[in-house]
């Protein structure tokens, strides 16, 4: 693999190429698409839905995060009728960088804007999803706004999350904080109009011993395959880089999920894959830099809540 004998030999030239191409291909895939309302400033002191000491944030406030997100886009794939939605309502066949770059938006939205902003975004996307219903060919049912679907997608989207961060944070959260993770997560999906949401590591696993029966790997889910195998980006190094943060995706599923998409058990390109985006995602930490949506919502957040004077 390309990246992997680039870091191994540390080629300091190709080092920085690498670093370069690596972190367009991050921006691009992060603003590929976003939807109306995103902002980060604004009312002054407000913390938003869950503020600056919150484990949200702090899970959220680190690179592993997308190829968390990743990971539970193509977990969340394996419920057909979801799947079949998506397609049927949506341009993702077209262009899932795009797809891709609004459930980022939207989730950076939740985790960081100001309440009425957040508020406001939920919104947004209710109507959107009262557009997404139908009757699958074999008489399935699928309806974006049910309470099922909507767990359905947050659970994975959550689980992918921290899972990326249990393994590549360098300094990853306590057991407790997890629950405390996947409790606020599920307020961003009770938002959107789900209830009795998982809130605790012990309730997800539960909830995918439920849903298992039910997942499949279908004709969509193989699209999906196709795009995350695939590299990203023009150059050698952003086309490497892709490659690797999506196979570190794959790489991060549970052992039943790794079971219904067919990969192969190879411990050697297990531990070059996950050696190799641990160095990978700390090269983004340190070329990358403080992400600007944190320094605009801790701005919000810290500053003093203006004062209207009443006078007479």
């Amino acid at each position: 693999m390309l990246v992997s004998r680039l870091l191994d030999l540390g080629d300091l030239a190709m080092m920085g190429n690498l670093k370069r191409g690596i972190a367009l291909t991050w921006a691009k895939a992060l603003n590929a698409d976003k939807l109306p309302g995103e902002q980060y400033t604004g009312p002054a002191g407000d913390p938003g839905l869950f503020g600056p000491k919150s484990v949200m944030w702090y899970v959220h406030d680190d690179p592993s995060g997308v190829v968390g997100g990743v990971m539970g886009l193509i977990l969340g794939s394996l419920h057909e009728p979801t799947m079949h939605g998506t397609n049927k309502h949506s341009v993702y066949k077209d262009d899932p960088l795009g797809r891709l770059g609004r459930t980022v938006s939207f989730v950076n939205t939740m985790c960081w804007a100001s309440t009425p902003v957040a508020e406001k975004m939920v919104q947004t996307v209710r109507r959107m999803h009262k557009h997404v219903h139908g009757t699958m060919p074999d008489g399935r049912t699928y309806d974006a706004s049910s309470s099922e679907d909507l767990t359905w997608t947050g659970v994975t989207q959550a689980y992918g999350i921290i899972q990326a961060h249990l393994r590549y944070h360098p300094r990853p959260v306590s057991k407790a904080d997890v629950d405390r993770y996947y409790a606020e997560y599920a307020v961003i999906t009770e938002m959107l109009g789900a209830t009795d949401v998982p809130k605790t590591a012990a309730d997800v696993e539960a909830y995918f011993a439920e849903m298992r029966p039910q997942l499949t790997f279908s004709e969509e889910t193989a699209d999906v395959v196709r795009f995350f195998t695939g590299p990203i980006g023009k150059t050698a190094t952003a086309r490497a880089g892709s490659k690797l943060l999506n196979k570190a995706a794959f790489d991060l599923l549970p052992p039943w999920a790794k079971k219904l998409y067919r990969l192969p058990d190879n411990p050697i390109d297990q531990m070059i894959t996950r050696r190799s985006l641990r160095v990978l995602l700390q090269l983004l930490r340190d070329s990358v830099g403080e992400s600007p949506i944190k320094t605009q919502a801790v701005e919000r957040a810290t500053a003093r809540p203006e004062v209207l004077s009443q006078t007479g």
